[in-house]
């Protein structure tokens, strides 16, 4: 497992950990209907996504469901509930996982998608929706997505753009942040990696608010899920991905009423659910296997035995081995010798790799190559070739790749040149954000003076005496200057 996949479970395990101070789970998706206080906003995208999704499944024949990147397990709950379909989770957290059970009773388990712990052929169709994007490994989970999949792989993601300029420069400054989207897809990356896939975007245009009262949610849904093509300004993608065992049948519901339907999917906050059946259970169990020799597992008290140790927590397996090495190219090279597309899902992989962290003590960020996966805010506008940038507010920053180190000070060769600011009037900041910080914040940062006289410097600043400072400093934001200037960024050195 790379390290990217570490920092990001851990994000996904406080997240949906998440309770009120009355207790009630803190919902990602709509679990408790529109505008619920005690869920995310923003619900109008998401309902007309999953419309996508009920209406791409009541047009195929098939009786049994996974979600992969399911969460607290909503969406294969409202399949299960709207289409009759027998209906599993599975997540990287455990946590999202135990919500699935706990909410739903949905048989789940914690996984990691590029090795799924399913046997092949284990489910009629499994879902994917808005995971891609976030995913270290994509192509290695588009593969096993449809190795595990009889019927179909339904896959969604809102991270298609149509100019590749954009996409390029996107990928070249992704800092690697946990759940990012690090993965974007021009429609014919798509088209490439997945030949025989249907594509149709998820809604034609944006909406104007992120949730609206019922009778408009329903009016604005339905006026705006019906185009068929990818065009520049509409929304996603809806792909439908045949497997060998691919059959369609004529649609039971209408729009509207699939939709009625989703609306009314709703659980009360704080309720629980009764687990799973015996024998829904048993079902799920049987289409596991060993995730690295695909084996059968044995049961054991507290536990699934394979090559490793399954534990189960409240009868949901954690299949997630942080110490499981990461696929290298050449296992996939060889998983897609001979597939007639091969050569475009390696292309893809190689667009999309992210490297772990920043190597070394010292970064020459004068050489293009070293100025990767740094992230620079709306204020930093581009003045020449490399780090050279016009501030055009008073809160220019960019982001460091991730570094993953100890770290008790840093160097930073920086030129500023301001001549309306008074010498000494100029401050710069340091921020960092170890594995307990949600994101950056005041008190885990240091200001220092920058010298406004267009020559470039060395400002050492020390980070030791910091109260808080993490044994691991995983990003450093460079807040750069709090006036308008001209900023050259040559280099940074690291001090453990």
């Amino acid at each position: 497992m790379g390290l990217y996949t570490k920092i990001t479970r851990d994000w996904l395990e406080q997240r949906f950990a998440k309770r009120t101070p009355a207790g009630v789970y803190f919902a990602h998706m709509p679990v408790y209907g529109l505008g619920h206080p005690d869920a995310e906003g923003g619900h109008l995208r998401r309902y007309a996504r999953i419309l996508r999704i009920l209406q791409e499944l009541d047009g195929i024949a098939f009786t049994s469901l996974l979600d992969v990147g399911g969460a607290e397990g909503y969406v294969a709950h409202a399949a299960a509930r709207i289409l009759g379909c027998e209906a599993a989770s599975a997540d990287l957290s455990l946590q999202a996982s135990l919500r699935a059970r706990e909410l739903f009773g949905l048989p789940s388990a914690a996984v990691d998608c590029w090795r799924l712990p399913f046997v092949d052929g284990a489910f009629d169709v499994v879902l994917c929706s808005e995971v891609i994007e976030h995913v270290e490994n994509p192509v290695e989970t588009l593969l096993e997505l449809q190795r595990v999949a009889r019927v179909a792989v339904i896959l969604t993601t809102e991270e298609v753009h149509y100019d590749r300029a954009h996409i390029d420069a996107y990928l070249w400054k992704r800092p690697g942040w946990p759940h990012m989207e690090r993965n974007l897809f021009h429609p014919d990356d798509l088209r490439a990696a997945l030949p025989t896939a249907t594509l149709r975007p998820q809604c034609d245009r944006e909406p104007e608010a992120s949730a609206l009262p019922r009778a408009e949610t329903v009016a604005w849904i339905l006026a705006h899920t019906q185009a068929d093509d990818l065009r520049p300004g509409r929304i996603g993608v809806a792909a439908r991905i045949p497997g060998p065992a691919f059959a369609t049948r004529p649609r039971r519901h209408g729009d509207r009423e699939l939709l009625e339907r989703l609306l009314d999917v709703t659980v009360a906050p704080g309720a629980r659910a009764a687990p799973p059946s015996a024998d829904a259970e048993a079902r799920f169990r049987a289409r596991l296997c060993d995730p690295s020799t695909r084996a059968p597992l044995r049961g054991e008290p507290g536990a699934l035995v394979g090559s490793r140790r399954v534990p189960l927590h409240d009868g949901v397996p954690d299949f997630v081995d942080v110490d499981a090495a990461s696929p290298p190219r050449a296992a996939l090279a060889e998983r897609v010798r001979g597939l007639p597309h091969g050569e475009a899902l390696l292309a893809l992989r190689d667009r999309l790799f992210l490297f772990d962290r920043v190597d070394g003590d010292a970064l020459d960020l004068t050489r293009r190559e070293a100025t990767k996966g740094f992230w620079p805010n709306d204020q930093l506008q581009p003045r020449g070739d490399g780090f050279s940038w016009r501030a055009t507010g008073n809160d220019p920053w960019i982001v460091t790749p991730c570094l993953q180190r100890r770290l008790r000070a840093v160097t930073i060769e920086l030129r500023v040149h301001a001549p309306a600011m008074a010498q000494g009037t100029l401050t710069a900041q340091v921020f960092w954000k170890g594995p307990a910080d949600e994101t950056f914040t005041e008190p885990a940062s240091v200001k220092f003076t920058l010298r406004n006289d267009g020559a470039r410097h060395a400002y050492r600043v020390d980070l030791s005496a910091c109260p808080g400072l993490p044994d691991e400093v995983q990003w450093l934001r460079l807040d750069l200057a709090d006036a308008p200037c001209e900023l050259d960024l040559y280099g940074l050195r690291f001090e453990g």
